[in-house]
Parts: C-alpha cells; sequence; structure tokens
C-alpha cells in the first residue's frame, strides 16, 4: 500500500466529505437545521469541500428537498 504513495505527493491529495450519500440513503427526515450544523461542523475541522446536496425530484430522492435552503 505504502509503494502507491511513492508516485502521489501528498499535496496533490484531495479529501472530500460527501454526507449527502450518507444523508441521501436515511429513511426517517434528517432537519434542515441539523442538516446545516452538521455541514458547518464539518468546514470547521478544515474540510474545504463538501459534497452535500443534490437538485433531483423529491420523489426520487426526498431527503434532498431542502438542498436549496440548506445551502443559503
Amino acid at each position: 500500500m505504502l509503494k502507491i504513495f511513492n508516485f502521489i505527493k501528498m499535496q496533490e491529495i484531495k479529501i472530500i466529505e460527501c454526507p449527502r450519500d450518507a444523508m441521501q440513503g436515511v429513511k426517517h427526515w434528517i432537519p434542515t437545521e441539523k442538516k446545516i450544523a452538521y455541514l458547518q461542523s464539518l468546514l470547521r475541522v478544515g474540510y474545504d469541500t463538501l459534497d452535500c446536496g443534490s437538485f433531483v425530484s423529491p420523489k426520487a430522492i426526498p431527503q434532498m428537498r431542502d438542498t436549496a435552503e440548506v445551502l443559503r
């Protein structure tokens, strides 16, 4: 596994958190305020890129129906 890092400089690696993947699979509604608080906590610990929402039909993925409000 360490051999992989011989080809990649550490400054070239960017870790992106994707809470959208986890949230979209949760059956019970996660309140908008909780989503915002969670995303803000990720930003506070140093993540600068989050994949946190999706503008899809609420019929397809109900958990993402408040994406516009979360991003405000």
